[in-house]
């Protein structure tokens, strides 16, 4: 995969290909690369049925399928960002990412093939189910204390590798809030591929904000080639407990570098709270089959409330982006809805019990790290590190 996946970012050796051309060939090869192949894109015909508006999800995972179940949105840059640290620098054999979860995954399966060794500095609050199958799948993971990263949440993880990028030179930051390789992947890939999908039939897409590249990626595709298709953002609020997602616009003090690409004034960019994303996200999986991640809830419910309040005419078509699934999710989500069950409303009550059965029946922890091994084949077991165990680390290395 290597060789290949580099080799066809650097067919611009004909400089008399268009730009066209260029573009959709440089994508057509990305994806004839096995992992990169997308998911049919699903139309929820219960909500259709219902709300006079057709609604698809674009799922970025198996959908709790097993086959490749660390599959998220993620993949895509991670594979693009990873391939050109290697070949930029072919001597450095340690990459370092201020990460949550899904994008370090992602590098640690790119890092299992080119022999690269994986350091993630992550959130104190990162699921400790997650963290275990980061460590199965080789990722070492780096763990910030609260009284670290609430100093200045979420810029700490993000700044702390760049200080450690240049104080030790024999790393690499794969950084993806500040690398326009994060966007071009979602233009290439999945922003091309939904277009090619519907052709212009498409009327809204709803992405979730987390590096923001999928976003950023998205915007830049559409406001070139098919401007009518309005781009809505979704955040998570200030505090909250959504793996993967962060609060860009708003009271957030720092957002991603990407991010300033699009002009946010043409864009729309809506606040879901705890509550209604789980409430959603119970209701997306009970009624409709989709197995989504926690931001997968937060993204639909504010599609039902764009929807509910009228401002998106009937007929419309809308898409919103399922970026992982809830295979690795099941102690969290199960500790969240715990904690959420007195707020939730009479319809959120009626769902908890029959998600919770869902959930009764997915993979354990130990069952999910097990199935990581076989599936993936990790050469090593990943290490956790405090920061200063990490810098202690470094000097040694």
């Amino acid at each position: 995969m290597r060789v290949f996946c580099w080799r066809v970012l650097m067919v611009s050796g004909d400089y008399k290909i268009g730009y066209k051309r260029l573009f959709g060939r440089i994508a057509e090869d990305l994806m004839q690369l096995e992992n990169l192949k997308p998911y049919p894109i699903m139309e929820v015909d219960a909500f259709t049925s219902k709300s006079d508006v057709r609604l698809f999800v674009k799922v970025e995972h198996d959908n709790a399928g097993g086959s490749d179940p660390l599959r998220s949105i993620k993949r895509k840059p991670a594979c693009i960002m990873g391939l050109f640290a290697d070949e930029m620098n072919p001597k450095k054999d340690i990459w370092v990412s201020a990460s949550s979860g899904n994008f370090a995954l992602e590098l640690g399966l790119l890092a299992n093939e080119v022999d690269k060794k994986v350091f993630a500095v992550v959130p104190p609050r990162t699921p400790r189910r997650r963290i275990e199958t980061l460590r199965s799948l080789g990722v070492n993971v780096v763990m910030v204390s609260e009284e670290e990263y609430d100093l200045c949440p979420r810029e700490f993880t993000v700044f702390m590798v760049r200080a450690l990028a240049k104080r030790y030179s024999n790393i690499v930051n794969v950084d993806q809030y500040n690398s326009v390789l994060n966007p071009l992947a979602h233009m290439l890939l999945t922003a091309r591929e939904i277009d090619e999908k519907f052709r212009g039939d498409l009327t809204h897409i709803f992405i979730p904000l987390g590096s923001t590249g999928t976003f950023t990626g998205i915007y830049e595709y559409f406001s070139r080639l098919n401007s009518k298709v309005k781009i809505v953002g979704v955040q998570p609020t200030g505090v909250h407990r959504i793996p993967g997602v962060h609060n860009v616009v708003g009271d957030c003090k720092w957002s991603p570098e990407i991010f300033g690409l699009p002009d946010v004034k043409e864009t729309k960019i809506l606040t879901v709270d705890d509550r209604s994303a789980y409430e959603a996200l119970m209701e997306l999986e009970v009624e409709y089959g989709v197995h989504g991640g926690p931001s997968t809830g937060m993204v639909f419910a504010a599609v039902k409330r764009e929807v509910e309040s009228g401002n998106i005419n009937k007929d419309s078509g809308i898409l919103m982006i399922s970026a992982d699934s809830s295979w690795d999710y099941r102690e969290w989500n199960m500790e969240v809805l715990a904690d959420l069950k007195s707020d939730f409303s009479e319809s959120g009550r009626e769902y908890l019990e029959k998600y919770e059965e869902i959930l009764d029946s997915r993979e354990r922890g130990e069952s999910r790290v097990i199935m990581v091994k076989r599936l993936y084949n990790p050469k090593v077991e990943g290490e956790l590190y405090s920061l200063e165990k990490f810098e202690e680390k470094l000097t040694s290395m």
